[in-house]
Formats: structure tokens, sequence, C-alpha cells
């Protein structure tokens, strides 16, 4: 997740970094978690993201409650 406050990214397979990236200018971005998630998610979101990420939660929430 830090990688996101680089400039510019190498090309890393060994840590899934796919492609080198040049981020010049762009401004600051942050790392969500999107898509299918719900609350019993969240443990294991933070552990990854960290609490510095955006979790958006949307219809698996408002659904499954």
């Amino acid at each position: 997740v830090d990688l996101m406050r680089d400039d510019y990214i190498e090309k890393d397979r060994s840590r899934g970094i796919y492609f080198t990236q040049d981020w010049v200018s762009l401004p600051g971005v942050m790392p969500v978690a999107s898509g299918g998630i719900h609350v019993w998610h969240m443990p294991a979101l933070v552990e990854i993201f960290g609490d510095d990420a955006c979790l958006q939660f949307g219809g698996g929430t408002l659904g499954h409650p």
C-alpha cells in the first residue's frame, strides 16, 4: 500500500508489481477496497490495507446485514 505514495515504481514480479508505473505529478491516491465486501470482511481488509484506506461498503452490507 505504501507504493501509492511513490512517484515512480519499478516492475517487480516478486512483489506483484507487473508494470513499471510512472505517476509523474499525479496527485496522491488512496487505496480502496470495494465491490462485494461486507462488514465481516473488515478485519481482514484492515489487516491488509491498514487504517489508512477507504473501505466502500454498499449493497453487500445493506442487502445482507
